[in-house]
């Protein structure tokens, strides 16, 4: 099994760290915040962000870049607005030519970069495999039934990230188009405020289907614009995600 590290342990973070443990490999959990780290070694649960799910004790929880260091997949879970900051404070601590698995969503607001994008700037020559989808953390943590999206340029990286990621409960699936996953994750959002508008509004289901309908419709002819795929964003990026931000309480 693949030593792996997680960086950032926010919910969604925590969630795929305990998630990748159970399927058998190595996996180091890396904080932003020492005292973050303390807590969660001490209690073994990530009470801010993942309340009520164990963390694993086969989960290694640190504060050290260099201790997440050493791994073959490094898989990076950092807010998009914090993962410039994050890169500028570690990026010279973790190992070139690993294979890298972006797990954020969003646009950069200053550079109008996606978080694969962000991330290249700091490893020459690297391929980033972006896996997405309708997966809310606290549900994937506590072993509900799944599906996402990994995608990159390099077919045969998504298909190694693809075996790495599944289980039976954890269904991935795999593309090559990284722009259109990317932006289906980011551009959603803009349709899941309408739709939380709508509901307070007093809007009924009918309304919130033309909305989702037709917003998806608005966001795939941007994306096709931006070079993404008009399929994409009919599968679990695009449609699944959108109906999971748009119906459900978490948002």
């Amino acid at each position: 099994m693949a030593p792996i590290s997680v960086i950032g342990a926010g919910g969604w973070g925590t969630a795929l760290a305990i998630h990748l443990a159970a399927q058998g490999h190595a996996v180091a959990l890396w904080c932003a915040f020492e005292d973050l780290a303390l807590r969660l070694n001490e209690k073994r649960e990530n009470t801010q962000f993942l309340p009520g799910v164990s963390i694993p004790y086969g989960v290694k929880i640190t504060a050290s870049a260099p201790d997440a260091a050493d791994a073959e997949l490094l898989v990076f879970a950092v807010p998009t607005p914090y993962i410039r900051e994050t890169m500028v404070r570690i990026g010279r601590e973790l190992p070139q030519g690993r294979i890298m698995v972006s797990v954020s969503k969003g646009i950069e607001v200053e550079s109008l970069l996606r978080p694969s994008q962000i991330l290249e700037e700091f490893f020459a020559d690297q391929r980033p495999v972006v896996l997405s989808g309708p997966s809310h953390a606290e549900e994937v943590a506590r072993k509900l039934p799944t599906s996402v999206v990994v995608a990159c340029r390099d077919r045969r990286q998504a298909t190694r990230v693809q075996r790495i990621f599944s289980s039976p409960l954890f269904r991935v699936y795999s593309s090559g188009d990284v722009t259109g996953v990317e932006l289906c994750g980011a551009l959603k959002n803009v349709i899941g405020i309408a739709s939380g508008i709508s509901d307070g509004l007093g809007f009924g289901d009918n309304s919130k289907a033309a909305l989702l309908t037709r917003g998806l419709a608005e966001i795939a002819r941007l994306g096709v614009a931006l070079g993404a795929r008009e399929e994409t964003f009919r599968g679990l990026a695009g449609m699944g995600d959108l109906i999971t931000t748009c119906v459900s309480g978490f948002g």
